[in-house]
């Protein structure tokens, strides 16, 4: 049984390292189903024997168990304190490495989901420098000027959509900022004493293209300095939600007709803290603070069909799809600007 076990887990090990090789390597659809059908093809679940594992640590655990106890009636017995102390090791050891085969396996689950994720929704990994890209995007959106001691992107894809009117490249990303502030208190006996508290932010968004609109902010959570004129719509529940920022207060209404007020609103209704950054470069920022690109998984390898079901359903995201189409209609409403 031992041998068998063995040559199971040796062969599970092999076809997992073929696995993670052909996941990184895959770039298309085609490529993602052949992997599946290996896992369809590979007869069993995905999952260690770990049995072996199981009983030494037990072992492991009563010997540690009547050497304490052992202990307590016989203090300061050399050879049982040697004995306790290497079966509490031993236990480690093995616990170590049931959790090490378990991770394992949760780390290809999670590694093919991805790839499934960012196939679904057209997404492309992008190299980049964290704390320089958010120092390059700071010069056209005050959105990146947060924090006072760090900023930095902590994730970015680039994706493409496509509309019936427009099609554009995107960058959805999650912005990591700290701000930095020193707390005085004082104790029962008088004594003053100050400490450094960093407090961590995320917000996320994406930017794009946007020709048809510069010079405008439009916000409700507003961070870094005011310019031009302010402007306000017929729409109180508009002003209510936002403010508005213009170069031009003719481009301000020319850019915010009715639908696009409309539309507008219910962005914000679905998206809290939402501002949008359209800058002298024909850049749009949109930054929120809810995640609108999370995913999780349901199942894993360890039980294959449910998995293999859960990877074939289509994984776009909701709330980004919906958004990206609410970008698309304002730029349907927009294209006629100028």
């Amino acid at each position: 049984m031992d041998k068998l076990g063995s040559s199971a887990n040796q062969q599970l090990q092999l076809f997992l390292k073929s696995l993670e090789n052909k996941i990184v390597m895959a770039r298309n659809r085609d490529e993602l189903t052949a992997i599946l059908h290996q896992i369809e093809s590979f007869g069993r679940p995905l999952k260690y024997d770990n049995s072996r594992y199981w009983f030494s640590l037990l072992g492991a655990l009563l010997v540690a168990g009547v050497s304490f106890f052992y202990l307590n009636e016989n203090p300061q017995t050399p050879v049982v304190m040697w004995l306790l102390g290497l079966s509490g090791i031993t236990v480690l050891v093995f616990a170590v490495l049931i959790f090490m085969r378990r991770s394992k396996i949760s780390s290809l689950s999670d590694a093919l989901y991805l790839r499934d994720v960012y196939l679904d929704n057209n997404w492309q990994h992008e190299p980049f420098h964290g704390k320089r890209l958010a120092a390059q995007l700071a010069q056209q959106f005050n959105e990146f000027k947060r924090g006072n001691h760090l900023r930095e992107i902590q994730w970015l894809v680039k994706g493409h959509y496509q509309g019936q009117e427009h099609q554009f490249e995107y960058h959805a990303y999650t912005f990591h900022y700290v701000d930095r502030r020193t707390v005085s208190t004082t104790d029962s006996k008088g004594r003053h004493r100050t400490r450094t508290v960093y407090d961590h932010h995320y917000r996320y968004g994406l930017y794009l293209p946007f020709e048809f609109v510069s010079g405008i902010t439009i916000s409700s959570s507003w961070f870094g300095s005011f310019f031009g004129s302010t402007y306000k719509p017929a729409s109180t529940e508009f002003n209510r939600r936002f403010k508005v920022n213009a170069h031009s207060e003719m481009a301000a209404a020319k850019f915010l007709k009715p639908a696009v007020v409309v539309e507008l609103e219910d962005l914000g209704k679905e998206l809290t803290g939402l501002n949008l950054e359209f800058s002298s470069l024909g850049q749009l920022c949109m930054s929120f603070t809810p995640n609108i690109c999370k995913w999780q998984r349901q199942h894993g390898l360890d039980e294959p069909a449910a998995f293999l079901r859960e990877i074939k359903q289509n994984q776009k995201i909701p709330l980004l799809q919906q958004t990206l189409q609410r970008i698309h209609t304002l730029l349907r409403h927009s294209d006629n600007n100028f």
